[in-house]
């Protein structure tokens, strides 16, 4: 064990019950023989902080397990605090919802000790439901459809995030160091695309293709929701406006370029919903002129 650095395992909660076991048990069971678990309950109102008291109990004796519950502050500022909590040479994400493959610490791990020259790295995974269906055997191109030919030279990698956001959570393995000069800022909605447009600016990330967890579709990602569709574009605008001045000119065009295409979407969702409205309007207006 004194031969693998310690790394992180840094896991936001929040309001899943129903599958903060499966996560849990899924960071037990991973093979890496030096790791710690740091969890935040970000204000949880349902049984999630019953259910990692219950199980920290009965595994607290496996390895060191830092757990803090509090008021809800938001993912971001979670993630910062759970930064500031770790003791980690390398840090690994997992939401309370998704769940790690076997392995995919550990490969992590070896891809960063094989490319020096980079300080994280994203690798793909499998996407389940809610009851653990599989949907898809890669997030990035089964769900997200990324290119995943573009994703492992440093130049075509910066033009992929830049104009085909794509990389689900759960994948990111990082150095602490980096998070000297980055924290995610609590105002950002996908606080995320922020990180990688800042590290591939500086080709400090690179890709594994390597299945390392599971991302979980369910009715309540908050990225996925309907009611979020607007918000979460515009967030990646604004992402994009604000890492601009990080790349040189041809990819400064690429990001003006992408915005415009997530007017586009915004435009067309927004025109859908106001034709259905309408055509909602015009069936009761119908109704009512029939009785």
């Amino acid at each position: 064990m004194n031969n693998y650095p310690l790394i992180s395992i840094l896991l936001p909660a929040y309001n899943h019950e129903q599958f903060i076991s499966r996560t849990l048990d899924s960071i037990l069971a991973d093979n890496y023989p030096n790791k710690e678990l740091i969890i935040i309950d970000d204000g949880s109102t349902d049984n999630t902080g019953k259910i990692l008291e219950k199980w920290i109990e009965e595994h607290k004796n496996h390895f060191k397990i830092i757990f803090e519950s509090r008021n809800n502050k938001g993912v971001t500022s979670t993630l910062n605090d759970l930064i500031n909590l770790c003791s980690g040479e390398y840090l690994v994400f997992i939401h309370s919802d998704d769940y790690l493959l076997q392995d995919g610490i550990i490969k992590r791990y070896l891809y960063l000790c094989r490319n020096t020259d980079k300080s994280a790295v994203f690798a793909d995974c499998i996407v389940v439901d809610g009851e653990n269906r599989l949907i898809t055997e890669s997030g990035l191109t089964g769900f997200y459809n990324a290119d995943k030919r573009k994703l492992y030279a440093d130049e075509s990698l910066k033009k992929e995030i830049i104009s085909n956001w794509s990389v689900p959570g759960g994948t990111l393995m990082v150095k602490k160091k980096v998070y000297d000069s980055f924290k995610y800022n609590p105002h950002y909605l996908v606080e995320d695309l922020d990180f990688y447009l800042r590290m591939s600016s500086l080709n400090q990330i690179g890709f594994l293709d390597e299945k390392v967890s599971a991302y979980r579709v369910h009715g309540n990602n908050t990225c996925l929701l309907d009611e979020n569709f607007v918000k979460v574009r515009k967030a990646l605008v604004h992402s994009l406006i604000r890492n601009s001045k990080y790349f040189p000119l041809n990819y400064k065009l690429l990001s003006y370029l992408s915005m415009i295409k997530y007017y586009k979407r915004i435009l067309y969702y927004q025109f859908k919903k106001e034709i259905k409205k309408t055509l909602k309007l015009f069936t009761q207006d119908k109704k009512c002129l029939t009785l």
